[in-house]
């Protein structure tokens, strides 16, 4: 029986040691202000940032190929509120939303500045009431219990989506499945362009305020969570993937906006 138990020991410690080894290198700043939760572009050329209490949105340009800025940074508009749901559509403009009239409205506005009403496809995924829903198979369905839920992220293959638990952390489930996998501490989550993977802060703080976050990657297959950061000096946060998945775009919760390149080894 213990000469079993230590083959298994190795063959486990042996499967980890082969498993690659993912972090954030090349880290180059491409703006400092007072900027928040940088997107990649679908380019790739540009990214997209909110201002202080997500206050407003800019443009960023860099270059795709070094990660680097590539000309000032840009304001798109200066609606309060803008950046908690922003996010590019496929043509290059930016859905957000804003008070307009009296009322918060659902918006696109393109990179020359002008603004339109947009039509939001009905979501896949969503919290409410602190509770997780889903589409699937033609039918809404709550999952999951015990945690107040908010901030579901719907994978680039409309099949898996992260949600976040106010206590328990991530959760992701697979809508074809119907498989529920709890990933753990962690929020801000962001997909990969391949959907199979997930990038992710995990925060320290003393109480009072902020005093420590790194970045995280989940590999969705494997059931894996590694660090991609470990820092004492910046605090990363607000995570988001290049299109073509080789940066990953951060903030330094201190108004700076850096982009790093992901290495495997």
């Amino acid at each position: 029986m213990r000469t079993l138990v230590i083959v298994v020991l190795l063959a486990a410690s042996t499967a980890h040691a082969d498993r690659p080894v993912s972090r954030l290198v090349e880290t180059r700043l491409v703006a400092r202000g007072e900027f928040l939760s940088p997107q990649f572009s679908p380019d790739g050329r540009s990214l997209l940032v909110s201002g202080p209490a997500m206050r407003g949105l800019y443009v960023a340009p860099i270059d795709p190929a070094t990660g680097q800025a590539a000309g000032a940074v840009r304001q798109l508009t200066a609606d309060p509120e803008a950046g908690v749901h922003a996010r590019w559509a496929a043509d290059g403009s930016v859905n957000y939303r804003a008070h307009r009239a009296g009322t918060r409205r659902d918006l696109a506005i393109d990179r020359n500045g002008q603004i339109r009403t947009a039509t939001i496809a009905a979501p896949v995924a969503f919290a409410r009431d602190d509770r997780m829903y889903v589409q699937r198979a033609g039918k809404l369905v709550q999952i999951g219990s015990g945690d107040r839920f908010f901030g579901a992220v719907v994978a680039p293959d409309g099949d898996k989506v992260v949600f976040q638990g106010l206590v328990t952390g991530l959760h992701v489930y697979t809508r074809s499945t119907g498989v529920l996998v709890h990933v753990g501490a962690g929020t801000a989550p962001a997909w990969s362009p391949d959907s199979k993977r997930l990038v992710f802060e995990v925060t320290e703080d003393d109480g009072h305020e902020l005093v420590g976050s790194d970045l995280y990657l989940y590999e969705v297959a494997a059931d894996h969570v590694s660090p991609l950061t470990a820092t004492d000096h910046i605090l990363e946060r607000h995570p988001s993937f290049s299109p073509d998945g080789t940066r990953i775009a951060f903030d330094d919760n201190q108004g700076s906006v850096l982009v790093g390149r992901l290495e495997n080894r």
